[in-house]
């Protein structure tokens, strides 16, 4: 979007999407998740700040935890109560397996630089975390909101921008996590794409690599889809998607390799099979077999967990069927198409539906439908 489309919009219309924007981080930093890997990005921070060895930075994280979280928060992360995995209390009391638990954590560079800067200029640690996540994700919602604005009367878009913000990102801004930044960066994208600024979009996507190394799966398929689905005013030549696809490859073989990242078969084995507090020693591997059989079962917990997931399906396939044949909703129905399948591609890889991983695509689907909807039945009342 650029600055011209911004002008365009009433004043109020900006306004209100930059109190629903502040809304959002205030309401994300005061009500925070605890989540439990914010134990290995504080601990990300302490070593870059002090260069201590690594059992100083352990003893140091958990210190700071215990004085600083809640009692019954910390002894959620420290402890595994009986019948439980005791993963977190290994981490919790050795050294060694928290070493290596961080080694897939302070790879995610483009997180943990505004994190260990606003630590480093005296900001608290774990606030740092949460303005990390927290100010990306509004921003996001911000930049969709007036996105939003730009296809249907602001009066409709605050509001539709207001509830898809509840199919993910509300929730996400909450995390101490790198996915409020992974979201303005994978939002942003597919915004530029929308805008036929490809190569803006493009961008994007590398930035979104460097803080969440698995966004390249994104970007494999948004390249899949600029280059043969798109209509031909956003289209992406086939040579130059191979040159970002090759940028792509480049940039996460830099950051796994220079950063030490487990490998995906020890990933995959952690999160689907059994948690393993050495991940850098894992030398097992992932037969299409094991392979098959979690994806299989997590269909199923999907499919069993929650209406939401269907509807998304349903309502990007209604976005894309509805404005397939109209030039000037073709677009809606294309970022909805992309978005769902971006989640699907990235759920063959890392079969969870964790709606903080999708929170951009999510949000996106909800209002490619919304003005979908909103100008078919426009349209109609129109006709009479």
């Amino acid at each position: 979007m650029n600055r011209q489309a911004v002008s365009d919009l009433p004043k109020w219309a900006i306004a209100l999407a930059a109190a629903l924007s502040v809304a959002l981080v205030a309401y994300a930093l005061l009500k925070p998740k605890y989540g439990w890997d914010v134990t290995t990005y504080v601990g990300c921070a302490f070593h870059a700040l002090d260069g201590t060895d690594w059992s100083e930075t352990h003893a140091k994280t958990y210190a700071y935890l215990s004085d600083r979280f809640p009692e019954a928060v910390f002894r959620e992360m420290t402890t595994s109560p009986p019948g439980i995995s005791t993963y977190r209390s290994i981490i919790a009391t050795d050294p060694e397996a928290y070493r290596q638990r961080l080694s897939a954590s302070c790879y995610k560079i483009g997180f943990m630089a505004p994190v260990i800067a606003l630590t480093a200029a005296g900001m608290d640690v774990f606030l740092a975390t949460r303005v990390s996540a927290a100010v990306p994700a509004g921003l996001f919602l911000f930049i969709a909101a007036l996105w939003i604005s730009r296809k249907i009367p602001p009066a409709w878009a605050l509001p539709l921008a207001a509830l898809c913000a509840w199919t993910g990102l509300l929730q996400t801004a909450r995390y101490e996590y790198p996915d409020g930044l992974t979201a303005l960066c994978v939002g942003g994208a597919v915004i530029a794409f929308a805008s036929a600024r490809i190569r803006l979009a493009c961008a994007l996507f590398l930035a979104a690599m460097v803080v969440r190394a698995d966004a390249i799966v994104y970007f494999g398929m948004f390249l899949f889809f600029a280059v043969f689905i798109a209509a031909p005013e956003r289209r992406l030549r086939f040579r130059e998607s191979l040159i970002w696809g090759i940028a792509a490859l480049c940039l996460w073989a830099a950051v796994s390799k220079t950063m030490t990242t487990p490998s995906y078969a020890a990933a995959f084995h952690h999160s689907f099979i059994a948690n393993n507090p050495y991940l850098l020693d894992f030398d097992g591997s992932l037969t299409f077999e094991v392979y098959w059989e979690v994806l299989i079962r997590q269909i199923g917990v999907v499919a069993g967990k929650s209406a939401k997931y269907p509807a998304l399906i349903a309502m990007a396939l209604a976005a894309a069927v509805l404005s397939w044949r109209s030039r000037a909703l073709r677009v809606q129905g294309e970022v909805a198409l992309v978005c769902l399948m971006m989640v699907s591609f990235h759920f063959l890889f890392i079969p969870w539906f964790d709606t903080r991983y999708y929170a951009a695509p999510y949000f996106l689907i909800a209002a490619a439908f919304g003005i979908v909807l909103y100008r078919r039945i426009a349209q109609r009342v129109a006709a009479g």
